[in-house]
């Protein structure tokens, strides 16, 4: 009899491309039923009204309303916790996967509504973000990001927006203590979750790229009179540090005036609804006089990501704080030579002047020379990008990935 295993998860199991945050769980549920002997089960959140409830292949998958599963009021928190619990009694499943702290899921663990045993997955790691937020940002720059606007609507100030992350960083302290098994994808997460939960076990599991990216075209080297620069950033906060790689691009114009940055992401430019951090970076933009070098593509599947980090000359990753840095490893797994900030997960993925090159965060000189250097020496390049596949096809290795999972589902059942 197959053995059954519930996953609370932010990702709806989809037959489209993915897109955006949590773009490995689809295909690790894939080969997960694939080459494991479990019955696997999602419950998720979508902007539908009402329950849905569907199958993808072969996973039963359950879709909660949104407004009614993570709204302000309690109730709406209840809701989703009854809802759960009864999913979890029809489906009586020998373990719960719980992915991440930044939603609902590990509240709902902990408020006792999941009976079975449950394994935590550590994604954001929100309490240890929270000193990174400002993104260096000094008091000029965030007073900048403050117009008559953030001071009259509380919510968007940054100044509120960073209390908030840190009451949601003291909720998840509360979350991760509730757990006795907890399972993480790097030794930098593995250090603040140790000294959370002493009591944790703790297991050491991989993160699974999306499969267009371990197979087919790699980067190649290409002389370009206008270099460009792709660069990701799922939402307008200051930790992932596009105001650092702006700054960087201003430099690197002075040396090549038709550079281009093309941003993909959930940055939302020439929008009145844009946010005071969102507004700075436009403002930047302008003062910096790199409006004719910026380009904003929006969100983008993997097909479409992909297509651009093999057309770029350089990928840069600017992000202060990552408790792995996916799109670092896309980037790299295609061998695009890839220049980021020496912080923490990431430091752990590469080898600086090897596999990457590596710059202090708030240091937009160095990143601005790596990125020059990448321009400019064709065997650097090279070296580079076949370093990052070998790198990268060892440390992100389907088959161990997989197994390694299995093998942690057979151990906590």
């Amino acid at each position: 009899m197959a053995v059954k295993i519930l996953w609370l998860c932010n990702s709806e199991f989809i037959n489209d491309s993915i897109r955006g945050n949590g773009s490995w769980l689809q295909p690790l549920a894939d080969w997960v039923v694939e080459k494991g002997d479990f019955e696997l089960y999602n419950i998720t959140i979508g902007s539908n009204n009402n329950i849905i409830h569907n199958n993808y292949k072969n996973i039963k998958q359950w879709i909660l309303p949104a407004k009614q599963a993570i709204g302000k009021h309690s109730s709406a928190t209840n809701y989703a916790c009854n809802q759960i619990a009864k999913i979890e009694q029809e489906v009586k499943p020998d373990l719960v996967h719980i992915w991440g702290t930044e939603s609902i899921w590990a509240d709902v663990y902990r408020k006792g509504y999941i009976k079975a045993k449950a394994v935590l997955e550590i994604q954001g790691l929100i309490s240890a973000y929270v000193k990174y937020y400002y993104g260096g940002l000094n008091f000029s720059e965030l007073l900048k990001c403050h117009s008559i606007k953030e001071f009259l609507m509380f919510p968007r100030s940054l100044f509120i927006k960073k209390r908030a992350f840190y009451k949601r960083g003291q909720a998840e302290i509360k979350n991760i203590k509730s757990f006795d098994n907890i399972s993480t994808q790097s030794d930098w997460v593995r250090t603040h979750i140790k000294l959370i939960n002493k009591n944790a076990r703790i297991f050491e599991t991989g993160l699974l790229l999306r499969n267009s990216f371990y197979d087919g075209t790699k980067w190649e080297y290409q002389h370009k009179k206008a270099p460009d620069i792709f660069s990701f950033c799922h939402a307008s906060i200051p930790y992932k540090g596009i105001h650092i790689l702006l700054k960087a691009v201003a430099l690197v114009k002075q040396d090549y005036p038709n550079v281009k940055l093309r941003l993909a992401g959930n940055i939302k430019v020439g929008n009145k609804l844009l946010d005071g951090y969102s507004v700075f970076l436009v403002n930047l933009i302008k003062e910096l006089g790199i409006e004719d070098n910026v380009e904003f593509l929006g969100s983008l599947n993997a097909e479409g990501l992909k297509q651009e980090l093999l057309n770029c000359s350089v990928c840069v990753m600017p992000s202060f704080v990552e408790t792995f840095g996916l799109a670092l490893a896309e980037s790299m797994i295609l061998g695009v030579p890839t220049v980021v900030s020496y912080t923490s997960a990431m430091a752990e993925q590469g080898e600086h002047f090897n596999s990457t090159l590596y710059y202090n965060s708030i240091d937009e000189q160095t990143c601005a020379m790596y990125i020059t250097q990448v321009f400019e020496n064709r065997e650097l390049a090279h070296t580079l990008s076949a370093n990052a596949i070998k790198a990268k096809l060892k440390q992100n290795s389907r088959d161990k990935i997989i197994d390694k999972q299995i093998a942690i589902y057979k151990e906590l059942i």
